[in-house]
């Protein structure tokens, strides 16, 4: 693959960074125009590049909740197709602590997002628009008829902490609630999510629930 690569035939990017464990790296392979050109199919270009670091954003995560459930006795629902229903979430999963007074259950809405702020319209952000509709849906008969619930949390992850912030503050304007739980992609999914409710004062962990 790496030869196919020097000629030209297929693309590689870096997606896994394993230098700390075997002293190589991990690379996701497509054909470039010209291979494409000579074989068919579909380049490898800037968008299947977003895509894929979408997607194993989305995996990271779901494979670092499974541990965090089964370590701390909880039960746990992971589901990331038939999510269109007014809002589209990345994924939707619950958490039960068993352990509790009727094994309460909570509900949670994934959303990663690693682009920079853009489709901005008379004023509001693409990221603005979609959280808002989360907020218009929470705790109203109509979630409860689309989802089987009416409270939820919305996870969303970011790409760095200056993202985080920014986002806090624009959601604090008209949008302050303790249902969005933000935080940056790549330290952990526990503990360190922000509200736009408290985000100078508090920190929650996914073990305040």
């Amino acid at each position: 693959m790496h030869l196919l690569s020097q000629s030209g035939w297929v693309h590689r990017i870096p997606y896994l960074d394993l230098s700390q464990v075997t002293g190589g790296a991990t690379y996701a392979y497509g054909l470039t125009d010209k291979g494409v050109e000579e074989y068919g199919g579909k380049t490898f270009d800037d968008h299947s590049e977003r895509t894929l670091f979408h997607e194993l954003a989305i995996s990271d995560f779901h494979i670092e909740l499974k541990k965090f459930c089964a370590l701390h006795s909880r039960e746990f629902s992971w589901q990331q197709s038939n999510l269109k229903r007014g809002i589209h979430p990345d994924a939707y999963f619950s958490i039960t602590d068993p352990k509790k007074d009727g094994a309460n259950t909570n509900h949670f809405f994934l959303e990663i997002e690693r682009s920079k702020v853009g489709n901005v319209k008379n004023g509001v952000s693409s990221i603005i628009r979609k959280l808002a509709h989360y907020y218009e849906i929470y705790n109203t008969d109509e979630c409860k008829k689309k989802w089987g619930f009416k409270t939820f949390r919305v996870i969303l992850l970011v790409r760095s902490i200056d993202r985080r912030d920014n986002l806090l503050r624009d959601l604090e304007k008209e949008y302050k609630h303790r249902m969005f739980w933000i935080k940056p992609l790549g330290i952990g999914i526990t503990d360190g999510y922000r509200t736009p409710k408290d985000f100078e004062l508090s920190s929650y962990s996914l073990f305040d629930i």
